[in-house]
């Protein structure tokens, strides 16, 4: 399971591009840690709610592909998300944990915790509905 993940999580250029990186995971759990980088924050150097959402939405549908069959991969169908707080520190790990595992629909929760000296504060809480959904084929033009 944790190669299928890993592998998933490669393939994501995105991932890459802000500096994130996978933390735990286990069956219906995934953790994504987002190192500070100026480049993500928004006027006030903060965060940008953006970047949570982001994190937010990856690690649900990470915990919810944990989950699924190989021949399935994990598409968020509906998104929610509630900032707590403000987004500082040096980190931000988020932790998704499957509440519910349908067929083809699995209901997602999101944490997403601010790593401030060695004190986690919850900053956001999101909720995912992800799909299994029969493997897209990746389209690459030349």
């Amino acid at each position: 399971m944790r190669d299928k993940i890993n592998k998933g999580f490669q393939k994501q250029p995105f991932m890459n591009t802000i500096g994130a990186k996978l933390g735990k995971i286990s069956e219906g759990k995934c953790e994504i840690i987002l190192p500070f980088n100026l480049k993500l924050t928004q006027q006030h150097g903060l965060f940008h709610g953006g970047a949570i959402a982001t994190i937010a939405d990856n690690a649900a549908g990470f915990a919810a592909y944990s989950l699924m069959s190989d021949e399935y991969q994990p598409l968020t169908i509906e998104f929610q998300l509630y900032l707590l707080s403000r987004a500082t520190g040096k980190n931000l790990i988020c932790r998704a944990n499957v509440l519910k595992a349908g067929k083809t629909i699995f209901h997602v929760q999101s944490e997403v915790f601010s790593l401030v000296d060695s004190n986690e504060i919850l900053t956001a809480v999101g909720m995912a509905t992800i799909k299994a959904s029969k493997s897209v084929t990746e389209i690459t033009t030349a």
